[in-house]
């Protein structure tokens, strides 16, 4: 009897016991197990890049909105503060030079991973910060913007010092280490990088237009042709993150005993705190809708399998080509139930604004690539192209002149084979008098006669003639150093 008493209470204790799940540590080797974090030293650059951050003296002002990577420039108020600060840096160069010929950044994951040096610095990446799994800590981000804010400052001052070559291949080397970041693992992550390599691109082109005469035909045909194509971002070369994935999967298998039934404690405490940190004044009322979801959620293994099958279909999403009928479909995550699979809901990132990233990074690529080939042939020849087409061969890879928001104009949709690109090229013209430009800052800007402007028809798919930059996306001339030169901005 005594027996068979003491088997009951056991068999209840395994019913309602957590499921045993990989936890902190299990999901902390996972995600350093990934061939984009794991590799030998020669082949990482994590070491080599935050051993030159450390190394960084305090900057004149704090990074901030006003002082960053998108705001210093020659002309800036305090920039001799500003430029003796990147002199005496130098270090730095080589530090990004080097990291730029590695083949990963390799940074690992978990804060135990990294020197005490590096903690000490805000340089790591902390996975279930005060024990809850759901908690990242990215702090090695804003090293990274330090970092950039050094180079674009560099770069300038390299410029303003006769030395053009230098301040390319520095302002390159760069470019190369952000789009190394872009394939960091986490959701988070990659847009933070995404962007910034963005506003990298943005400052390469502001350069080459403040300093167009200062770099010689060859070295534009060289930054047109071979080094801004290695920034690909094409479906083969950037990959989804999966370790937003990993995690969420480790937070199911906390959620549900070993029974596979739903734990109404932890969904309680879990899913609100989830919640809540999006949505702080609903922490009362969260707390009892996920304790009641508890009782109606599916099971672990469905669960599970939801939610593989949302990430797989990202996965197919992503190797699509542009404007595939099957982007317009609802997402795996859109169709999935509220309520049977509301924990895997609330988990999961909605990642369609990566999709988003990655085609304006993209367009911003394949742009300053066309910026510089046009710059090369203006250098060369005396005046700008008539035609974007005048560029192929001598500057400019004609895989280089797409739009990624620009849609084929077809009759069916199988006809996109009959190109030899999905999507298709820039808008371009050479302006033989003064156009006015509507900015984000003002709203009249001009654009000098015998220039010319390039850009895409960005988001709305529609072309507004490039004459206001809220519905167009002007690459040429770079908008903020029109704005800096008009006295808008400083």
């Amino acid at each position: 009897m005594i027996q068979r008493i003491l088997f009951c209470i056991a068999t209840i204790l395994l019913v309602s016991a957590p499921l045993e799940g990989s936890g902190r540590d299990g999901v902390i080797t996972e995600l350093n197990s990934s061939d984009l974090v794991k590799g030998t030293e020669e082949a990482q650059a994590w070491r080599v890049y935050f051993d030159g951050c450390i190394g960084l003296t305090v900057p004149p002002q704090p990074l901030s909105n006003t002082f960053n990577m998108n705001t210093v420039w020659p002309e800036m108020d305090g920039w001799q503060s500003v430029s003796r600060w990147a002199l005496e840096n130098e270090h730095m160069e080589a530090a990004i030079l080097t990291s730029a010929s590695r083949i990963i950044i390799g940074l690992p994951y978990g804060s135990e991973s990294v020197p005490k040096s590096y903690r000490d610095a805000g340089i790591f990446v902390e996975i279930g910060e005060d024990d809850r799994l759901h908690d990242l800590n990215f702090s090695y981000i804003e090293t990274v913007q330090l970092a950039s804010l050094w180079t674009t400052i560099e770069c300038y001052r390299l410029l303003q010092s006769g030395e053009a070559d230098r301040a390319s291949k520095l302002a390159m080397a760069q470019l190369i280490v952000l789009r190394k970041f872009c394939d960091r693992i986490f959701l988070d992550e990659k847009i933070a990088f995404m962007k910034m390599l963005g506003d990298g691109l943005a400052n390469f082109r502001d350069m080459m237009y403040m300093y167009q005469e200062a770099i010689t035909p060859e070295k534009f045909r060289e930054i047109a042709r071979e080094w801004i194509p290695y920034l690909r971002v094409d479906s083969s070369r950037l990959l989804m993150p999966v370790g937003d994935q990993i995690v969420a999967k480790a937070l199911l298998d906390e959620l549900f005993t070993t029974s596979g039934d739903a734990d109404s404690a932890k969904f309680r405490e879990i899913l609100t705190d989830i919640q809540v940190k999006e949505e702080p004044l609903t922490r009362f009322g969260a707390a009892r809708f996920w304790e009641s979801m508890a009782y109606i959620h599916s099971g672990h293994g469905a669960s599970v399998e939801k939610l593989e099958k949302i990430y797989d279909d990202w996965w197919r999403r992503w190797r699509l080509r542009a404007f595939h009928p099957q982007l317009n479909i609802d997402s795996e995550l859109e169709k999935s139930n509220p309520v049977k699979y509301a924990a895997v809901r609330l988990i999961v990132r909605d990642i369609q604004g990566l999709f988003y990233q990655r085609d304006v990074l993209w367009t911003q690529i394949n742009g300053t690539a066309v910026s510089a080939a046009f710059c090369g042939y203006k250098n060369h020849y005396g005046v700008y192209p008539k035609s974007l087409k005048m560029l192929y061969a001598q500057f400019l890879h004609r895989t280089s002149n797409l739009d990624r928001f620009k849609d084929l104009e077809k009759r069916t949709d199988s006809d996109w084979s009959l190109y030899n690109a999905p999507v298709g090229h820039f808008h371009y013209r050479r302006i033989d008098k003064k156009t006015a430009l509507d900015t984000e800052n003002s709203d009249r800007l001009w654009i000098d006669a015998n220039a010319c402007i390039l850009y895409s028809v960005a988001a709305d798919k529609e072309d507004n003639r490039g004459s206001n930059e809220a519905t167009d996306l002007i690459l040429w001339p770079p908008v903020k150093v029109l704005e800096r030169n008009a006295g808008i901005t400083k």
